[in-house]
């Protein structure tokens, strides 16, 4: 992240805090933590992967079994490995 935008992203959470809106001042400095940003990376390559899936799956139904196959691998791989990755 650029420097400017973190410290402005910094200002918002500060802000947030003042006026007593803890809970979202958390959520967002958790989203921009590098644990945050790691969890939207996962799940867009998730849902990237899934999208691709599925459009195979439409082209060539007979490859059912194979892509349930490949579904259970993307979701066990694009996974944090503490497991506490939400959908």
């Amino acid at each position: 992240m650029a420097i400017e935008t973190e410290r402005r992203a910094q200002e918002v959470i500060e802000q947030l805090r003042a006026r007593g809106h803890h809970a979202e001042a958390e959520r967002l400095a958790g989203s921009l933590s590098v644990r945050g940003v790691e969890r939207g990376f996962l799940f867009a390559l998730r849902e990237a992967c899934e999208t691709v899936l599925t459009a195979i799956e439409a082209i060539d139904p007979v490859m059912q079994t194979m892509i349930e196959e490949l579904r259970v691998e993307v979701e066990t791989r694009l996974r944090l490995k503490d497991g506490s990755d939400e959908k």
